[in-house]
């Protein structure tokens, strides 16, 4: 893994991530990490466009294979290809679930914090936003089970539990204790499953990633939503995939008009399946790379600013910083990014529970994160 990344070409590059906020400030906000795709990713575009052949294509066999592959080196997980199901992103594939398993003015239970667009979702779809607040105690954020049986139990109108794990913002895991207590829930209050796993392949050593379809019941209630864009740095190529536990939900999903379930393109699907056919030893190399940077971020912040309060994340690359020490205000990632010139996610935007706490990326260089840190203590002490 080259950490030693020429910062200035990324840069130049266009991508959003830079040119949001500008030269003036390094960018922390957005969870896309910067050590780019695979070789074989870039191999595989280059011989596309060399072939000039940009027509239709096969992307439901290329896509279900691969993630099937994929699926089995990293989790052990036995994914049946034709249960696979691509759309454009994941965000996509949600809204079509929303489309196929609920109707107008039905709940959705999710918690929070939340990844923003969740947040959104409900009322955009004419549905119920119903709140499942993770705890934060003294060693870290934790789901409260027994919070989600009194949910659903007071309200018999929610249909879809909208479940993120790994947990963006926390880093989070589920074990497998939590996620039998979740399916079993969902079962006994005949609620759909919609797990985003699309941060899963970044698992510390500490921690265990168990994909929801392997927990016994969970096929008969459950559709797991995942990409290559968080893995492989490949958001703007979009591409994704819905993975249904049975060929009920399948077929209960593709009754979803076309227009609005989408589908993957061309070039996407083809970068997508080279990561995932190739791109086992890479990944190892890459999380052990943000294994670090989170055991340094940690480690400076606790020793030079002990004030900025982070939990070791057990999965992501994304720190969940509480500044509630600091009186930040409304907008924390304002405050910050003025004091520090470091633009970080901003934490109230990501519902309950993000009041003072702002969201840092650290899959970057070791310089760059350094380049972060030495602002944000000049700026906060």
């Amino acid at each position: 893994m080259n950490s030693n990344f020429d910062v200035e070409s990324r840069y130049q590059a266009g991508l959003r991530k830079w040119d949001k906020y500008g030269p003036d400030f390094i960018p922390a906000w957005i969870a896309e990490h910067d050590f780019g795709s695979p070789p074989a990713v870039t191999d595989r575009l280059r011989d596309v466009l060399s072939s000039g052949s940009f027509g239709y294509h096969d992307e439901d066999t290329k896509l279900g294979n691969s993630f099937s592959f994929w699926a089995n080196a990293r989790n052990s997980w036995k994914v049946d290809p034709e249960l696979v199901i691509p759309t454009v992103t994941v965000l996509q594939g949600v809204a079509a679930c929303v489309e196929a398993f609920s109707s107008t003015g039905d709940g959705i239970v999710y918690n929070t914090p939340s990844y923003p667009p969740f947040l959104d979702l409900p009322s955009h779809a004419k549905r119920r936003s119903v709140e499942w607040p993770l705890i934060k105690s003294e060693t870290g954020w934790q789901y409260d089970l027994e919070s989600l049986e009194k949910i659903l139990e007071a309200d018999q109108g929610i249909r879809i539990l909208l479940l993120c794990n790994p947990h963006n913002p926390t880093g989070v895991v589920l074990s497998e204790f939590e996620l039998t207590q979740i399916v079993n829930l969902c079962r006994e209050h005949n609620l759909i499953l919609l797990s985003d796993e699309i941060h899963s392949d970044f698992i510390y050593k500490e921690s265990t990633h168990i994909p929801t379809l392997t927990i016994d019941g969970a096929d008969s209630v459950t559709i797991t939503l995942t990409s290559g864009a968080k893995s492989f740095a490949l958001a703007g190529l979009r591409c994704a995939v819905a993975i249904t536990g049975n060929h009920f939900l399948k077929e209960k999903l593709l009754e979803v008009p076309k227009f609005l379930l989408g589908g993957a393109n061309r070039m996407g699907c083809e970068a997508t399946t080279a990561a995932w056919e190739t791109g086992v030893t890479w990944m190892d190399e890459l999380i052990r790379t943000f294994d670090d940077r989170r055991s340094h971020l940690k480690s400076r912040l606790d020793t030079e600013i002990p004030k900025a309060k982070m939990f070791l994340p057990d999965s992501t690359f994304l720190a969940w910083i509480d500044l509630s020490e600091f009186n930040p205000g409304e907008n924390p990632a304002k405050w910050l990014r003025e004091k520090t010139g470091v633009a970080c996610g901003n934490g109230p935007d990501f519902g309950t529970g993000g009041e003072n706490h702002v969201r840092l990326t650290f899959g970057t260089s070791l310089s760059l994160l350094d380049a972060m840190l030495e602002r944000i203590i000049k700026g906060l002490t």
